[in-house]
């Protein structure tokens, strides 16, 4: 238990760190001024410090007798060492990197591999750590493989599915008195905006038939259709309604053949 407290401490610790007590001033100074800030440094500082803070008070609460004698004070000291450096220099990289979607998840995946790699070594759980990679098997794969299908392989698809319809609904959208480039930034954001929506609704819809929780499927279709409601009844072009119900039957009726297969293929192997 004390194993687990020290790497779940340390996450907390990363999260207070990184999303709390960190002002907003510290980010744009950063990603203005990047090795130039002193706001890189403070936020280094501060996750070391933390980092510190929550390995002694974890070490304290779970030794058996609470003494200094059974705390490895340097040990500690150099894990708190180790996050520090390593939070300056991914963070530094990433002001390089702009404020960006895959930027953001790229620093916090290696933050959080950096902090568990440190707990390893702090607990003696490497070969441990190791070896639970290891044992990636075709099972896994195969759900890998699953949620990567339903993410933009079945977007390209229903794309050029709808594709026909796409057309129509642009031209008959298309004001006649403005010009069609002031519009075109808007149209690329709103269809970005409806890919990633139809990217959370497959990983929910596959998530849930891998839990075999049929049930929250309709109450996710449900939620959406009233959503929906009133765009589509106030169109008086019911093209739209067709355009939408053929996009979201598509899409849910990929997910749930990729979902049963995935289920299929790892109950029986």
């Amino acid at each position: 238990m004390e194993q687990l407290s020290m790497v779940i401490g340390l996450l907390v610790a990363h999260l207070l760190g990184d999303f709390y007590f960190q002002p907003t001033r510290w980010v744009e100074s950063r990603n203005t001024k990047h090795l130039q800030s002193p706001a890189l440094y403070l936020h280094a500082l501060l996750h070391g410090v933390l980092a510190l803070i929550t390995l002694f008070a974890v070490s304290v609460f779970t030794t058996k007798e609470a003494g200094m004698a059974d705390i490895d004070i340097a040990a500690l000291l150099m894990v708190a060492g180790g996050v520090l450096i390593s939070h300056f220099v991914i963070d530094a990289i990433k002001s390089y990197a702009g404020s960006t979607t895959l930027a953001f998840a790229v620093d916090q995946a290696a933050h959080i591999g950096v902090i568990v790699i440190l707990w390893a070594m702090l607990t003696n759980q490497v070969g441990a750590l190791f070896k639970q990679l290891l044992l990636v098997n075709h099972q896994h794969l195969a759900l890998l493989l699953a949620y990567l299908i339903i993410l933009k392989p079945t977007s390209i698809f229903i794309k050029q599915l709808l594709s026909p319809w796409s057309k129509e609904l642009d031209e008959h959208a298309k004001p006649k008195t403005t010009s069609p480039l002031v519009q075109l930034p808007i149209q690329n954001t709103l269809a970005m905006a409806g890919q990633r929506i139809g990217y959370l609704e497959r990983l929910l819809i596959l998530t849930f038939v891998l839990l075999n929780q049929f049930a929250a499927i309709g109450f996710l279709l449900a939620a959406k259709s009233i959503f929906r409601f009133g765009d589509l009844t106030k169109s008086e072009d019911k093209k739209l309604t067709e355009y939408v119900l053929l996009g979201t039957l598509t899409s849910v009726v990929i997910t749930l053949a990729v979902g049963l297969t995935a289920r299929w293929f790892v109950g029986k192997i």
